[in-house]
C-alpha cells in the first residue's frame, strides 16, 4: 500500500494512559511507589523536563568567559596601537635631530618617517580633506586616551564627588588654621606651666643650698667679698662690683649648680658645668634670678625678726634690666622670666611662693629700696592719678593726651 494513502494515527491517549497522566499531575512527581511499569517510565520521562541542558547549565560561566575575552581583545587592540620599542627609538631620533631622516639609524623606519612627514606637510589635499584628516586623527588620539583611562578609572560612590586639587588644598589649609587656633594656645599654656614648675623646683633646690651654706658658714648668707665698688649692677667685671657674685658663691663653693639657678624661660641662662675659676656670671643676660642686696659686712639669717617677710631670691628684676638698657622704669612690672605674668619668691625661711605682683603690701616693692618706695608713695598721695583736669606747667612742659 502506498504510504501516502495511510491514514494518520489518532494522537489522543487511551483512557488508561489518560488516567495515569492525570494521577501523576494531581500528586506530582514526588508521589512514591509507582503502581505499574508504565507509570514508572512516565515518571522518569517527565523528570527529564526539569533537567537543564548542557548549554543552559553553563550559561553564567560562558557569559563570564565572553566578557573576559572581550576585555582581552580590547587590551590587545590598545597594545597594538602603541609604538614598538624600535619605532619609539626611531621617532625619538627623528624628533631630536630636528626632523632629519639621516639621523635615524634604521633605514626602513627612516623611509616610513620621511613618507609620513611628506604626507603631513603636503598641500595637495583639499582644505576639506585636511580638516577631515585632522578631525579623524584627534578623534583617534582621544579614543586611545579614553581607553587608557577606562582601565584604571575608579567609579565614585553614589552621592560622593572626588575633590579636586584646589578643594584638597583649601581643606588642608582650613584644618591647619583650626589646629593652630585651638592647639597652639593649649601648647603655649602647657609650656608656660611646665617652665613655672621647673622654676619652682629651682627655688626649692636653691633653698637647700642656702641652708647648707649658712650651716657651714656660721649662719651667714652667701657673700663673695666684704663690700662693693661703685655699683652692684656691674655683672661679670670684678667680684667687688656685682651683687650677683654673692649669689654665685653657692656655685663656686659647689652648694648649687648653674642649672639650679637657670630659669627655663630665660633663653640666655647659663647652664652646664661651671668654670671652677669663675666668680660671677659673664653678663646680666645670663642671670635668671635676683638675689637680696647684701649690706656692708653681710647678713646673718638669724638676725631677722620676721624671716617670712624677707625675700631672699626671686625671678630676675625688670627694673635692673631697664636701667641697664637706659629705658624708662616701671616699678610695678612683673619679671620677664614668665612673660611678665608674675614671679617666684624664695623667702628667708625656705618657703617658695608665686605672686602676680612685685608688691608685698601697699608700700613694699621687691624691686626697689625703701627710700625710693617712700618717694613714689608720697608723690602719689600728693598728686594722685590724673583726672583730665591737669594742665601743662608752661610752654616747655611736654604733656600730651588723647
Amino acid at each position: 500500500m502506498n504510504p501516502d494513502d495511510q491514514q494518520p494515527q489518532d494522537p489522543s491517549l487511551e483512557v488508561e494512559d489518560q488516567q495515569l497522566v492525570d494521577r501523576i499531575l494531581e500528586h506530582g512527581l514526588d508521589h512514591p511507589d509507582p503502581e505499574s511499569e508504565t507509570e514508572s517510565r512516565l515518571h522518569e520521562l517527565l523528570a527529564l523536563l526539569g533537567t537543564p541542558v548542557q548549554g543552559e547549565s553553563h550559561r553564567d560561566s560562558r557569559a563570564d568567559m565572553i566578557e573576559i575575552r572581550a576585555r582581552r581583545i580590547q587590551r590587545e587592540a590598545i597594545d597594538e596601537a602603541r609604538l614598538s620599542q624600535e619605532d619609539q627609538v626611531a621617532c625619538d631620533e627623528y624628533v631630536e635631530s630636528g626632523y632629519s631622516v639621516e639621523a635615524v639609524q634604521d633605514a626602513t623606519r627612516a623611509k616610513k618617517l620621511e613618507a609620513l612627514g611628506v604626507l603631513v606637510a603636503s598641500g595637495d589635499v583639499s582644505h576639506g580633506s585636511r580638516e577631515s584628516l585632522i578631525t579623524r586623527t584627534l578623534s583617534g588620539i582621544q579614543a586611545h586616551i579614553d581607553a587608557e583611562e577606562s582601565t584604571m578609572k575608579i567609579e565614585p560612590r553614589a552621592g560622593f564627588q572626588l575633590p579636586g586639587r584646589w578643594a584638597d588644598l583649601v581643606s588642608i589649609a582650613a584644618m591647619l588654621l583650626l589646629a593652630a587656633s585651638v592647639i597652639m594656645p593649649i601648647m603655649s599654656g602647657m609650656r608656660s606651666m611646665n617652665q613655672q614648675g621647673i622654676c619652682f623646683n629651682n627655688m626649692n633646690q636653691t633653698a637647700n643650698a642656702f641652708g647648707l651654706y649658712t650651716g657651714a658658714n656660721r649662719d651667714m648668707l652667701p657673700m663673695a667679698t666684704a663690700g662693693f665698688g661703685p655699683t652692684w649692677m656691674d655683672v661679670g667685671t670684678t667680684p667687688e662690683r656685682s651683687n650677683s657674685s654673692n649669689l654665685y658663691t653657692l656655685i663656686r663653693n659647689q652648694f648649687a649648680g648653674l642649672d639650679d639657678l637657670a630659669c627655663p624661660s630665660n633663653p640666655n641662662a647659663a647652664t652646664g658645668d661651671a668654670d671652677p675659676e669663675a666668680w660671677d656670671w659673664n653678663s646680666l643676660e645670663e642671670i635668671s634670678y635676683s638675689y637680696r642686696i647684701m649690706p656692708q659686712g653681710g647678713m646673718r639669717a638669724t638676725s631677722i625678726d620676721q624671716p617670712v617677710r624677707v625675700v631672699l631670691l626671686s625671678d630676675r628684676s625688670p627694673v635692673v634690666l631697664r636701667i641697664k638698657a637706659n629705658q624708662a622704669v616701671r616699678p610695678e612690672e612683673n619679671s620677664p622670666n614668665h612673660d611678665h605674668t608674675g614671679q617666684h619668691m624664695l623667702m628667708l625661711d625656705g618657703s617658695a611662693t608665686w605672686s602676680d605682683s612685685p608688691m608685698l603690701d601697699s608700700r613694699d616693692n621687691i624691686w626697689l629700696p625703701r627710700p625710693i618706695e617712700s618717694v613714689i608713695h608720697e608723690a602719689r598721695e600728693r598728686h594722685g592719678i590724673m583726672t583730665g583736669n591737669e594742665q601743662p606747667d608752661g610752654p616747655t612742659d611736654a604733656f600730651v593726651g588723647p
